[in-house]
Order: C-alpha cells, then structure tokens, then sequence
C-alpha cells in the first residue's frame, strides 16, 4: 500500500520510473539461468517423436509425484492407500482421486512443499469472490516463462528483444489522475503497459495516438481491450501506423468474432494460448493456426463424460496441482491428426473457457460465452458495448452502449436473436447505458450469471 501511495502521488514521468524499476526486480526473478537453460532445452525437445515426447511427460509426472508425496503431507494422506510406484503409464494418473480449489484453498499449508517465504506467488480468483494462493519455486516460475516466451518466438517476436503494448488489470493510473495518458513505460523489458479500466469511447483515440507513436512489435492482454480498440477504429476506417508481428491475448478466452475483429483492425494474426496463474499445462497455437496440448508442461483430462479438464501441472512443485478440477473446458482433436509445424503433440480443437462462461436457456441449458458473443454477429455498429445479466432462468438484463441510436428494428433484432438461443418465454429487458465497468480485476465481462440453478 506503501509504495501505490506514493506511485499515486507521484508526477507521471516518475512513475515511468518506478515501474521500470519494478520492471528490472521482476526481470531478475523471472529471466535467471533456469530461464535460458529451459529455453535451449524446448528448442531440443520440439524435434522429438511423439513416442520421445509420451516418454518425457510420464518421467516428468513420475518426478512429481514422487516429490509431492515425499514433501506435501496433504496429498501423503490423500494418496495413502494407493501405490504411486506401481504407475507404469499416464492413464494410472486416474487412480488418484480428484482435487478440487477449495481443497487447495483450505488445505494450503499442508499442500505446498516449499516454504513461503522467497516463493514465486501466484494468485487466482473467481465469481464467489474466494481467492486462492499458490507457492512455486521461483525456477518453476522461470521455466514458465521460457514455454510462454519460446511460444512467441515461434511467431518471431523474442521477448525483451523487441517492444509490445500490453493491456492489462494493474491499476497504473490514479484515480485522481487529469491528463489523459493510459499507459506506462517498463523500459526494463520493452514494454508499454496500458490501463484496461479507462477504454472508453472518448479515450480510445488517445490510446491509437500512443501506440501508434511507441510502434510495438507485439500486442498482448485483455483480449476484451483490444477488442474495444479494434471496434473504434472499424467503425471510424483507422489503421496503425505500424504493423505488428503477432497479436497475444491472455487471461480472456477469445471468441471468433473476437479474433477477427482484431486481425481486421490491427492488421496481424492473433495467436492464442491457454494456461492459467495457479500453474495450468500450456495449450498454445502454432504457426499453423492448431492449438497444442503441450504434453511436456503436464497432462490434461477430460472428465468422463464431458469436456471440464483436470489438470496436472509439470512447474507446480510449491504447491502441487495434480488431477486438479480448474473448472475449464477443452474439445479435444482425433489422436491421430498431426500438424506440419514439427511438434508432434495432441491437438485441441477448442478452448472453451470458464465453465462458469455461461448462462442459461429457460430449460435450463447452458449457453456458453462464444454462442453469446455471436448474439451481436449482425448487429449494426451502433452497439459499442454489450453485456447480458441473468438474475432468473427465465430473465436476462440487456446493457448495452450505444453509438447514435437504438431504434425499435435493432431492439426487434436483437430480441429475436437471444430467444431464438435462450428459448422463446424468454423475458427480456433492455437498458441503455453510458458505459459498462469492468470487474475489479480490470476485465470486462459480456456475461453476468446470478442464477443460482441445480
């Protein structure tokens, strides 16, 4: 709280300075030695066979259950009928029962094997407002970093080499603050850091104006932000002045209108990955557009009849994440596909985000955040900003900004669209409104549930 009082204080150019100097603390803890020994290391392993790379993820998992039983005493009693040494593959990872966050969460001290102090922390929410923290070792922590950092490499932008713009949640911006300057300099890493609270329609001009004078090389964050962003300028025919090399978007899942609405606007391909900040496995798209499960990060499994994963992470030794219930979603493709960019893992198919991306149809049906989105497909451009808010099965709360006028043929539009998804006894309300906050954590969501249905 210290230091944000006196960041918030502070004249702008000075708090340039703090976040390079915050910039250069978490340079050091994140790009050591581990990090570039771990860079060389993917470079070896993506020219391995599929059968080299099975091999590797089962020794992989093998090295941590054996260090999580021998350290963590939580999963020693949860495992203590059951004979790890006897695993002979990666389908007897199903003879451990499933962990769910709650466990974790109330569970902590008993579940990490690493002290807390000098750990990498992480730090992850949700909509019931309870937060988990886990404790990594700070060399988990940099090998993360390597498989996020040689996934971009793969599209030719090298971290710390070359500028990117990133839209994140970090309140950078008082709240007292006049001037209309969004961003902040990291200088240690090349980075322009934008604020994803105050993207509206009147400040997005003087957000193009400063990334068309900063020219990154890359774009990353909120994928919701950019999104915005790509809107204004298809709607008022603006172009950057700069092309980047690769769009990356994180912490949102991106839907396809999403997706091709920023490919249109900021003229460079958007290339997606999945993992999570408890310390998820790594799904990332290659050059070939396929989504990788990338099995030498950890193992991910569909629960047996349906798609919410479990996952078992290869960089959580602090605090172990094995068959863990994350509450993601993920499609899988046939085993046998196989993609021309040399890595030869599994592939998905889909992502499908949070399993709590969703609400529901009046029988009771999930409808998740993608068939949402594509609510608005054919939309005029009049609607700037969405969000639909369920408080009963049977009625939903229409947000929406506008740019000029709603008229009664767009509202007829829309009300057709959403019953023809959420069925027709649908009760429908709209409400014009002058904008639509983002959470706390600086995201912006198109969907609200507060239905409480079992």
């Amino acid at each position: 709280m210290k230091y944000q009082s006196i960041y918030d204080l502070s004249p702008i150019f000075f708090q340039n300075f703090m976040a390079t100097v915050y910039g250069y603390r978490a340079k050091k803890k994140r790009y050591g030695k581990v990090y570039y020994d771990h860079l060389e290391y993917l470079k070896e392993i993506h020219k391995y066979s599929r059968e080299e790379l099975e091999n590797l993820q089962f020794k992989e998992l093998m090295r941590l259950l054996n260090n999580t039983m021998e350290k963590s005493e939580f999963y020693r009693k949860l495992y203590e009928d059951i004979d790890i040494n006897s695993f002979k593959s990666i389908n007897d990872l199903k003879k451990l029962p499933i962990v769910t966050k709650e466990m974790i969460r109330k569970n902590i001290d008993e579940v990490i094997t690493i002290p807390k102090a000098g750990a990498a922390i992480g730090n992850t929410g949700g909509t019931t407002g309870k937060s988990l923290t886990v404790y990594n070792r700070p060399e988990d922590n940099q090998k993360r970093m390597a498989i996020l950092d040689f996934f971009k490499m793969k599209h030719g932008f090298k971290n710390m080499e070359m500028k990117k713009a990133t839209f994140m949640g970090k309140h950078i911006v008082p709240p007292t603050q006049k001037k209309k300057v969004f961003w902040r300099h990291n200088a240690a890493i090349k980075q322009m850091v934008y604020s994803s609270f105050h993207i509206t329609e009147e400040n997005i001009p003087y957000y193009i104006k400063s990334l068309n004078k900063f020219k990154p090389q890359a774009i990353d964050g909120f994928p919701s932000s950019m999104y915005d962003i790509a809107l204004y300028m298809l709607r008022n025919n603006i172009r950057f002045d700069f092309k980047p090399i690769a769009i990356f978007p994180t912490a949102e899942t991106i839907t396809q209108e999403h997706r091709a609405v920023i490919e249109e606007a900021f003229g460079a391909k958007v290339r997606d990955q999945y993992a999570s900040s408890e310390g998820a496995p790594f799904v990332w798209e290659c050059e070939c557009g396929n989504y990788h499960y990338d099995i030498t990060t950890g193992v991910i499994e569909n629960i047996e009849g349906s798609n919410e994963i479990l996952v078992t992470s290869f960089t959580t030794y602090g605090t172990p994440l094995i068959r863990y219930r994350i509450g993601d979603s993920m499609v899988f493709e046939d085993s046998r596909k196989v993609c021309d960019c040399g890595f030869n893992t599994p592939l998905v198919k889909s992502i499908e985000g949070r399993t709590i991306d969703f609400l529901y149809s009046t029988n009771g049906g999930k409808i998740n955040l993608g068939n949402v989105s594509n609510i608005f497909k054919y939309m005029p451009n009049t609607i700037t900003k969405a969000q639909l808010v369920q408080d009963s099965l049977n009625h939903l709360l229409v947000k929406i900004v506008v740019d000029g006028k709603f008229t009664d043929r767009d509202k007829k539009m829309l009300t057709d669209e959403i019953k023809h998804k959420f069925g027709s006894d649908m009760n429908i309300d709209f409400e014009v409104v002058d904008d639509i906050p983002r959470e706390k954590s600086g995201k912006y969501k198109l969907i609200v549930n507060k239905v409480d249905f079992r």
